[in-house]
């Protein structure tokens, strides 16, 4: 296997060095809110999620996370090529009877986000029927109202 590559997606908003980051999520979706260093309120939904860790380690204890050689950074939103996590996944996957490596790898993407006080990690699947969507929000009020339809939403 190759070694991974953590690569910061620029084109994404970058979360703030204060941010407090809010998760709501499913066996299958997840939903992510996080403010900017421009006053932003950024929605993240991931409509097809295969698993998600949230918490340790925050800002100052990065240094131990183990792709951070890689490249990982604070206050940052990350694609993880190569991911050891996927690879991990798919092992403990291949013991089913019907197990596909190459149907289950396909449209797997391991993002990472870190903040001040928290790490998200989340492996989503992307594909023709399922695309992370993002929006950006100017005024807290209404990244509150979109907030409250996603979960509507999802969680019916």
């Amino acid at each position: 296997m190759q070694p991974p590559t953590v690569r910061v997606l620029h084109h994404w908003p970058q979360p703030s060095t204060w941010s407090a980051a809010r998760v709501l999520a499913s066996e299958t979706q997840l939903i992510l809110q996080y403010s900017t260093q421009d006053d932003e309120v950024v929605l993240f939904q991931f409509p097809l999620v295969r698993a998600f860790q949230f918490g340790s380690p925050n800002d100052e204890a990065l240094e131990g996370h183990p792709l951070v050689r890689s490249g990982l950074q604070r206050y940052q939103v990350h694609h993880v090529e190569h991911s050891p996590w996927i690879a991990e996944l798919e092992k403990r996957n291949a013991v089913h009877p019907r197990h596909d490596r190459s149907a289950f790898l396909e449209h797997l993407v391991h993002y990472i986000f870190t903040f001040q006080d928290a790490t998200l990690e989340c492996i989503a699947c992307e594909g023709p029927f399922w695309k992370s969507e993002v929006r950006v929000f100017t005024s807290a009020a209404d990244a509150q109202a979109a907030w409250a339809q996603l979960v509507a939403k999802v969680f019916p």
